[in-house]
C-alpha cells in the first residue's frame, strides 16, 4: 500500500494532544527520583512481601523487579500514546463534500412611500398597487434564494433597518407581508436610504459579500441626501447596488389611475434615476413593468453573485477512528495485569 496516499487519507481533528506525550515521558524518568525521596510509593511494593521458598529463587528475585519495572514503563508509555491518540481525533478522510454554489447576503431597500399605493399592475387579472406586486414577487424570491442571509431596509422618511441580514427566511416573508405604504412616512428618502444601507456594511464584522437591492419607483426622492450622493457612499463602501424600478413609466393610464386611487395625483416611475445610481456602484438596473421581468430580474442579480466553493478547500467526508486507540489501551492494560499477576505467582514458588 501506498504510505504517502494511506497518510493523505487519515488525518487528526486536534493534534496538539499528542504534545502530551513529553510530560508522561519526564514523570517516567524522574518516577524513581520521586520513588527514592519517598515521595511516591513504590509500584512494585507487593514483591517485598514475596515469600522465597527455595534458596535457588532468591537470585530470580532482583531480575523479577527489573522486569516488572520495565513492563510498567513500557505500558504507561505505550498506553498513555494510544489516549493521547484518541483524544487528536484520527479519522478517515472519503470522498470530497460537493458544497453547491451559495449567493452573498442580501439587503433589500423598499420603498414604502404613498406613490407605493399607485395601482398600475395587473395580478391574477386584477388591478394592483405597487406594494402589493413587490411583496408578490420579494415573497417568491426569498423561498428559493440560495443565500444564507436576507436583511430589509425601508423607507419613506426616515429610512430605517427592521431587519439586519438574517437566515431566518420565515422571518424574512414575514416582514415582507407586513410592509404597508407610508409605514415609514410618506416621503421617499432615496438617498438617505442607501446611505444607511452603506453605513451597515462599513460596520458589518462578517466577511461575506452582501449586495444592495434598492426597489423603489424613484418618485419625488426626498431626505438630506440625494439619490446620487447615496449611491457615492455605497461605492466608497465597496458594495454594489442593483435596482428594480418598480411601476410604470406611462402617463396613458393616468386617468384610470387617478380615478381608482381617489385624489392621488399618478407619479411614474424615474427609471433612468434607478439607472444612473446602479451604474455608479457597478450594478445593474431593472424595469418591472411585468411579473416575469421583476422574477427575471431578481434571478439575474442572485446568479451574478453566486460564490462558488474552492474544490481545494472544499470539506471530505470523515469518519472517525478514536475508538480503535481506546480499544488498544484498554487490550493493553488487561495484558499488563495478567502479565504481573503470573509473575508476582511465579516468584512465590
Amino acid at each position: 500500500m501506498d504510505l504517502t496516499r494511506l497518510l493523505s487519507d487519515h488525518t487528526l481533528l486536534h493534534p496538539g494532544w499528542l504534545w502530551m506525550i513529553f510530560p508522561v515521558l519526564i514523570f517516567l524518568l524522574i518516577q524513581p527520583l520521586f520513588i527514592k525521596k519517598n515521595w511516591l510509593a513504590r509500584q512494585s511494593s507487593q514483591t517485598n512481601v514475596i515469600a522465597v521458598k527455595h534458596p535457588l529463587a532468591v537470585n530470580n528475585l532482583a531480575s523479577h523487579l527489573n522486569l516488572k519495572s520495565s513492563l510498567h514503563v513500557f505500558f504507561t508509555l505505550v498506553c498513555s500514546g494510544l489516549l493521547l491518540l484518541a483524544l487528536a481525533q484520527p479519522v478517515r478522510l472519503g470522498a470530497r463534500i460537493i458544497v453547491p454554489a451559495t449567493s452573498a447576503d442580501l439587503m433589500l431597500i423598499i420603498d414604502t412611500s404613498i406613490s407605493m399605493v399607485i395601482r398600475d399592475y395587473q395580478l391574477n387579472g386584477k388591478r394592483v398597487d405597487r406594494m402589493t406586486m413587490t411583496q408578490a414577487l420579494l415573497d417568491r424570491f426569498s423561498r428559493r434564494y440560495s443565500g444564507k442571509r436576507i436583511g430589509i431596509i425601508v423607507f419613506g422618511d426616515p429610512a430605517q433597518i427592521i431587519l439586519k441580514p438574517s437566515e431566518d427566511k420565515t422571518l424574512v416573508r414575514h416582514l415582507i407581508h407586513r410592509l404597508k405604504p407610508t409605514i415609514a412616512g410618506r416621503q421617499a428618502a432615496l438617498g438617505d436610504a442607501v446611505a444607511v444601507a452603506a453605513e451597515y456594511i462599513k460596520s458589518d464584522k462578517q466577511l461575506s459579500e452582501t449586495v444592495l437591492v434598492l426597489i423603489s419607483d424613484a418618485a419625488r426622492p426626498s431626505g438630506k441626501l440625494s439619490p446620487i450622493e447615496g449611491a457615492k457612499r455605497v461605492a466608497e463602501a465597496g458594495a454594489i447596488l442593483h435596482t428594480i424600478a418598480i411601476g410604470s413609466t406611462s402617463t396613458d393610464d393616468n386617468n384610470a389611475s387617478a380615478s381608482q386611487m381617489g385624489e392621488l395625483i399618478y407619479e411614474a416611475t424615474d427609471v433612468k434615476l434607478l439607472q444612473q445610481m446602479a451604474q455608479l456602484t457597478g450594478g445593474e438596473s431593472f424595469h418591472g413593468v411585468n411579473i416575469e421581468s421583476i422574477d427575471t430580474a431578481l434571478e439575474q442579480i442572485e446568479q451574478r453573485h453566486l460564490q462558488q466553493s474552492d474544490e481545494q478547500f472544499s470539506p471530505r467526508k470523515q469518519q472517525p477512528l478514536y475508538a480503535w486507540p481506546l480499544l488498544g489501551a484498554l487490550f493493553l492494560l488487561i495484558i499488563k495485569e495478567l502479565l504481573l499477576n503470573r509473575n508476582t505467582k511465579a516468584s512465590t514458588l
